[in-house]
């Protein structure tokens, strides 16, 4: 490769190897008080970036919500006890903790910048999600509006919310094409299970990361949306043949390759046999080098998902995967731990390169692409989006105005067999309501859909409930039934849950006497019972969109979404 920038060509040069490694490494700082690991792994490991994630104190190990089982240990068993949320910060607080760690960065030899790295799709899939944060729906939801214009607006606003506190490389568009209903992992998350659809509204995402100066990274390369499987358990096998892999899967990332919009690209743990049988695509040169490289033409970042997800670690190991994900062309690993696995990621990285699995040029053109990339987006000198205040952007009326538009155009009714929309506001009514993984501050909390159908005038009392049922959440539901002809009730879905659509589907058979009203994010089984009449979808759980449910279901708001995909579900009457 071409390293023509003779700045980050000098840093290279003067890099022992153990930065270099560093370099090349993401890790995880979780919740908003740095510990001693942090810093040393700023300073011991020479971290290339942080992957924040500050709604949390501790990384959790991964639970498979089938088994309940532990797949992956993360967790440090010394400091922490799990349960507890992390101090509340504002964004202000949260930028001056992320400047102190630059602050460490900056006392390096070279004083390399420390990318801040973070999921914000939208929803519940937020790393920024505290202060009153804007929150924008998840890709279906944009796609919903039927606007690519209002993709690029919204990616734009993510990002200037986001920079102005110190996030600066997103872990975003999602790219996959969900083209399987029970998808766990992908859903909603995915624009669409149209390519050409995808490639559109990717697009304007993309321009709006670029033009607000935010590093985007199209995932899940080359593209996990067509499994039933969830790669944080186990490993997904796409079992596409060539030509469907090319003009399906591929096709989004072919066309923001062609038009430059894609600086970074994150690989998929998933095995693909008509481009390599034996490896994962996260280990696979095959997939890496000879067709992202060489057939597709990307020059830019290949950074690794996160290495802690079961289905990678179990096969491979942590830190041997890590290593190997950077022998078969990756630049950059991302792995989120708190433990033992930080050293010996390092560790297993240096025995590679000190026997010649990785090459100190292919270790260098490594550094090369991820530093200049910073260079290119800014990071080695002061932006003026981290000199503003970050709540200056989160009360900005244009980015709030838009945020209440996107919610608008992209709610729906998916099915009003009963022809209950809208409600009586006269009537008494049950709303029985999960708990989602909110902030739970005034801006996003527990009970925010009953808290809008009072704003809204109805007459309805309420009932919560744990995101997934427990036997008292059953028996309360079954309790307060007859007390109401008519009961709007959620049934959300997120990863790594497994959601009431089972149960709700026995409740709605046992109780065809009463009229229920679903309120529900995503368009498929994942959270509809076959048996629903009539059905609310919001595309997202977060304050804007929720609003905007309790509007459409008392006839204050007109839904404005357009159905968001092919698939269409199969209902019993």
């Amino acid at each position: 490769m071409k390293r023509e920038n003779q700045c980050i060509n000098e840093m290279i040069r003067r890099m022992p190897l153990e930065q270099k490694i560093g370099a090349l490494l993401t890790l995880g700082f979780c919740g908003t008080t740095p510990r001693q690991h942090i810093y040393d792994a700023i300073l011991k490991y020479h971290c290339g970036g942080l992957r924040l994630t500050p709604s949390s104190r501790l990384f959790g190990s991964y639970v498979d919500p089938k088994t309940g089982k532990n797949v992956v240990n993360v967790v440090d068993t010394k400091g922490y006890k799990a349960g507890v949320n992390p101090p509340a910060v504002t964004p202000s607080e949260y930028r001056a903790i992320l400047a102190e760690l630059q602050k460490a960065a900056q006392s390096r030899p070279l004083g390399l910048p420390l990318h801040f790295s973070f999921d914000q799709e939208g929803g519940t899939s937020a790393d920024y999600r505290f202060g009153g944060v804007n929150i924008f729906p998840k890709p279906m939801g944009l796609r919903a509006t039927g606007d690519p214009k209002l993709a690029y607006e919204a990616a734009k606003a993510v990002s200037q919310q986001s920079l102005a506190v110190g996030f600066n490389w997103m872990h975003s568009p999602v790219l996959d094409v969900n083209c399987e209903p029970n998808n766990p992992e992908i859903y909603t998350r995915a624009y669409s299970d149209d390519a050409e659809e995808i490639a559109a509204y990717a697009e304007q995402s993309c321009r709006g990361f670029k033009e607000a100066g935010m590093i985007a990274t199209g995932k899940h390369f080359p593209g996990r949306g067509a499994s039933a499987q969830d790669a944080h358990f186990s490993i997904p096998q796409i079992d596409a043949d060539w030509d469907t892999l090319w003009n399906r899967e591929l096709l989004p990332y072919r066309r923001l390759i062609e038009k430059g919009l894609l600086p970074s690209i994150m690989i998929a743990h998933s095995i693909f046999p008509a481009l390599d049988p034996d490896n994962v695509a996260t280990v696979s040169p095959k997939i890496l080098q000879g067709l992202l490289r060489e057939k597709m033409g990307f020059e830019g970042v290949i950074t690794t998902d996160s290495m802690t997800m079961g289905g990678i670690a179990l096969r491979y190991g942590v830190a041997n995967a890590c290593a190997m994900a950077l022998e078969s062309g990756a630049d950059l690993v991302l792995m989120k731990a708190e433990n033992s696995l930080v050293g010996e990621t390092v560790d297993a990285i240096r025995s590679f390169v000190e026997s010649g699995r990785i090459s100190m040029e292919a270790l260098d053109d490594k550094v090369y692409r991820v530093l200049n990339l910073k260079y290119e987006y800014g990071m080695f000198h002061a932006k003026a989006e981290q000199s503003a205040v970050p709540e200056t952007y989160i009360h900005d009326t244009r980015i709030q105005a838009l945020s209440r538009l996107v919610a608008k155009k992209s709610v729906l009714i998916q099915r009003d067999a009963d022809g209950v929309f809208p409600l009586d506001k006269q009537e008494k009514i049950l709303v029985a309501e999960q708990m989602t993984q909110s902030p739970n501050n005034i801006h996003w909390h527990p009970g925010m859909l009953f808290r809008y159908c009072m704003e809204s005038g109805a007459n309805v009392d309420y009932l919560e409930t744990d995101f997934d049922y427990t036997q008292e959440d059953k028996d309360a539901l079954e309790a307060n039934l007859q007390q109401y002809d008519t009961v709007v009730i959620t049934s959300y879905y997120i990863r790594g849950k497994n959601g009431n659509a089972a149960y709700l589907e026995e409740l709605l058979r046992n109780h065809a006497d009463k009229t229920f009203i679903l309120v529900t994010n995503t368009p498929y089984p994942l959270s509809i019972p076959k048996n629903a009449h009539n059905i609310l979808l919001t595309l997202a759980t977060s304050p804007d969109n929720i609003k905007c449910a309790a509007k459409v279901l008392y006839g204050d708001m007109q839904p404005e979404g357009q159905y968001p995909v092919r698939y269409r579900m199969t209902f019993e009457d």
